[in-house]
């Protein structure tokens, strides 16, 4: 049996690594095969997820205990006997981990980067765990043997360009099951019915409420919009640490009928079917699996310019600078309503379909 350790989940619902790691199992997974997961703690619902594929979770020591964490990973791999490695992150601080996969002697040591920033609240922090970081990406390529990025952008943010730019390095980008994300007028139907939005311009936002996705900028956006057209509701879709400061903010500026936050949905893909424009201000991304989801669903695409033009697959997405609302207050105002079906897809668009990523990471963990 060829044994795999996977680096890092955390609940199976915090989107991004998550929903990459949670493909891979469903997508490389045979008997012969037993890949096991570390994470920073042990969700009961992730594991009854993760029974039928017989892998196990592994709740190691935070980086806050550094050594800890050193020797639960290096002991933990000398004693499961793993063949592979494989590390995804968002930032070289997480080296800890693969520098002990080196030490233990593991000769397939795979890293992956899925960010290019970091997420704290924090003004403070934020500038420190981006020094940490920048120093990080000098040595944590050392403690691998392959290095991978869901965008070139993400791979730099945490290889030197040496590495990005050798052999050694390549790019897997985020997939959508395109059988999942298509249009649907039936469905636009019923979720505008059943959220009472019938005849609105609706807007869409979905992400964790957190300081890299800034919804708060949504909201300066919002305030000029209804001062021309009144008939606008924008659905904010996602949970996070400023959840209730973005509630409250709302109701200041009196756009509690026009901003709806629905929390945490497992049907965004009905949800972007009644949606009118995509809206996608993030401060820093990897590549946002949600802007290809929503190019596939026909949706016109507003994103900030600090996002990888990789990202792009249609004609209808622009990248807008996220300095000035009142260009995102025009652009919103001038799109026109169009058949959604008759989507002008650019080449890339294959490269994004689950079939190109399965195939990818069977030869990953080949």
């Amino acid at each position: 049996m060829k044994r795999i350790l996977v680096g890092f989940i955390m609940d199976g619902r915090s989107g991004g690594i998550d929903n990459y790691l949670l493909n891979l199992l469903e997508n490389v997974w045979e008997p012969e095969l037993r890949i096991d997961f570390l994470s920073d703690r042990i969700d009961e619902e992730l594991q009854e997820r993760l029974k039928p594929y017989k892998s196990r979770i592994f709740a190691i020591p935070s980086l806050r205990r550094p050594f800890a964490q050193y020797r639960f990973v290096k002991k933990l791999i000398q004693k499961e006997n793993y063949d592979t490695l494989y590390f995804n992150i968002s930032t070289a601080i997480d080296f800890i981990s693969p520098m002990a996969g080196k030490s233990a002697g593991v000769k397939r040591r795979l890293i992956h980067s899925h960010s290019s920033g970091n997420d704290s609240e924090s003004s403070v922090k934020r500038r420190i765990l981006d020094g940490v970081n920048w120093v990080c990406r000098k040595f944590l390529y050392r403690f691998g043997t392959e290095f991978y990025g869901c965008s070139k952008k993400a791979g730099l943010w945490i290889f030197p360009e040496k590495v990005v730019e050798s052999p050694q390095y390549e790019t897997i980008l985020n997939a959508v099951d395109f059988s999942k994300f298509h249009y649907s007028e039936e469905e636009r139907k019923r979720l505008r019915e059943e959220l009472n939005i019938k005849d609105s311009l609706v807007l869409g936002n979905v992400g964790n409420l957190r300081y890299q996705k800034n919804q708060e900028f949504l909201i300066r956006v919002m305030k000029e919009v209804v001062k021309t057209r009144r008939d606008v509701v924008l659905l904010i879709v996602g949970e996070g640490p400023r959840k209730e400061w973005f509630e409250s903010l709302v109701k200041e500026e009196n756009l509690t009928e026009n901003i709806r936050f629905l929390g945490f949905r497992k049907d965004v893909n009905a949800l972007m079917n009644g949606m009118d424009v995509f809206l996608l201000p993030s401060r820093f991304e990897g590549l946002p699996t949600v802007g290809v989801e929503a190019q596939c669903v026909g949706l016109p695409c507003l994103m900030s310019d600090t996002i990888t033009r990789e990202v792009k697959i249609t004609k209808d997405c622009e990248f807008l600078t996220i300095q000035d609302e009142k260009i995102w207050v025009d652009k919103i105002l001038r799109i026109k309503s169009k058949n959604r079906e008759e989507i002008q897809w650019l080449s890339i668009k294959d490269q994004y379909r689950m079939e190109a990523l399965k195939e990818k990471q069977r030869k990953l963990l080949r």
